[in-house]
């Protein structure tokens, strides 16, 4: 099983999250950088793959505001990829 970490605890800005989720997932050069392609990206992820997600304690208020919405897609794409699991680190 393929691993990739997030590591949310550096990023301030809804682009940047964006940007760095590109990197590191190995995004597309088309990624359009929104949820509705992050979840379209994340259910076509073939093969067993596990994202760690690390959780920023102390968010920008921007990012605050996002990351509910970001926890529902990741959840919602795991439900759609069997092959995608999501944990939050330490859990």
């Amino acid at each position: 099983m393929k691993t990739i970490e997030i590591d949310l605890r550096c990023i301030k800005t809804v682009r940047a999250l964006h940007i760095y989720l590109q990197y590191r997932l190995g995004l597309p050069a088309h990624y359009g950088r929104n949820l509705d392609a992050l979840y379209d990206c994340l259910t076509e992820i073939p093969g067993e793959t596990c994202l760690v997600v690390y959780p920023d304690t102390t968010p920008s208020a921007e990012m605050a505001a996002f990351l509910p919405r970001l926890g529902r897609v990741l959840e919602d794409a795991q439900q759609a990829n069997p092959g995608l699991h999501v944990r939050e680190a330490g859990a």
